[in-house]
């Protein structure tokens, strides 16, 4: 897990980098990002030490969510930093069916 995380916090840097240097990026967007980024690590604290998996996966969905904002408002402005969202995202929705199952497991 170690190495794909680090390749997915490199992707998302990247992409927020790479908005934040186009000439039509809006502040919303990078707040956006910076909320996505708490839920992101809440779901960590959430699902590893409280060991809360139902929570962990509203969390989850949250993050997802925004995740596609992310995307859908990265692709408007810069279209490097939509394609570097897309592993995450596929990472996530991984993460949610994993999850989900453990919770049907429990």
């Amino acid at each position: 897990f170690a190495p794909v995380w680090t390749t997915l916090y490199l992707m998302i840097t990247i992409a927020i980098w790479n908005f934040w240097h186009s000439k039509n990026r809006d502040m919303n967007t990078v707040y956006i990002y910076f909320i996505h980024l708490i839920f992101n690590t809440t779901w960590s604290i959430v699902f590893f030490v409280f060991h809360k998996m139902v929570l962990a996966l509203v969390v989850l969905i949250v993050l997802i969510f925004l995740i596609i904002i992310l995307l859908l408002r990265f692709r408007r402005v810069n279209m490097v930093s939509f394609y570097m969202m897309i592993p995450y995202l596929l990472w996530c929705c991984f993460a949610l069916i994993l999850n989900f199952k453990l919770i049907l497991l429990n």
